[in-house]
């Protein structure tokens, strides 16, 4: 991959720049999850299980990630018939459907943390430890602005923690 000349670069706004960085790093983090056996839906779905809980409603899931909910029953659907989950209806309202880990899915977390975690020290190792915190702080001043600036919609529910 070839480098734009310098110029090129200084024309590029910060909306761009930070479109092409997320594209990069969702590239990387497509091309992880791939090599331990994962499409990239179904790492991130994985992810919200692991890291926030098991049992978590169907529509909760798709609001963390910023989905449709008919987009998040698909992927879902395909997920639970390879193995990957397993969905329930509530025991207390029926109308809610909660997604459960399988013993497959349990299995590969520690793997899919570490690659993660791979992937964000390389991000990071471009950048000194001060660098890293403004450039933190930055993003997330800006995604609380988005969020809060974006009107709600199935594919932005609004929220705030995700």
């Amino acid at each position: 991959m070839t480098t734009p000349p310098e110029d090129y670069q200084q024309d590029v706004t910060l909306g761009q720049l930070l479109g092409r960085v997320c594209r990069l790093v969702g590239r990387s983090r497509r091309m992880k999850l791939e090599s331990i056996g994962l499409h990239h839906a179904q790492g991130m779905i994985l992810a919200q299980l692991w890291h926030h809980h098991d049992g978590m409603s169907q529509r909760a899931l798709a609001q963390g990630l910023h989905i449709a909910p008919p987009t998040a029953s698909n992927t879902l659907q395909r997920m639970e018939r390879d193995g990957w989950i397993e969905r329930r209806r509530d025991q207390d309202d029926q109308r809610v459907v909660r997604v459960y880990l399988t013993d497959k899915s349990r299995s590969l977390h520690q793997e899919a943390h570490a690659s993660f975690r791979e992937l964000d020290q390389e991000m990071s190792s471009v950048l000194s430890v001060e660098e890293q915190e403004i450039f933190r702080e930055s993003l997330l001043k800006v995604h609380r602005y988005l969020n809060q600036a974006l009107p709600q919609t199935p594919d932005n529910p609004g929220t705030e923690g995700a």
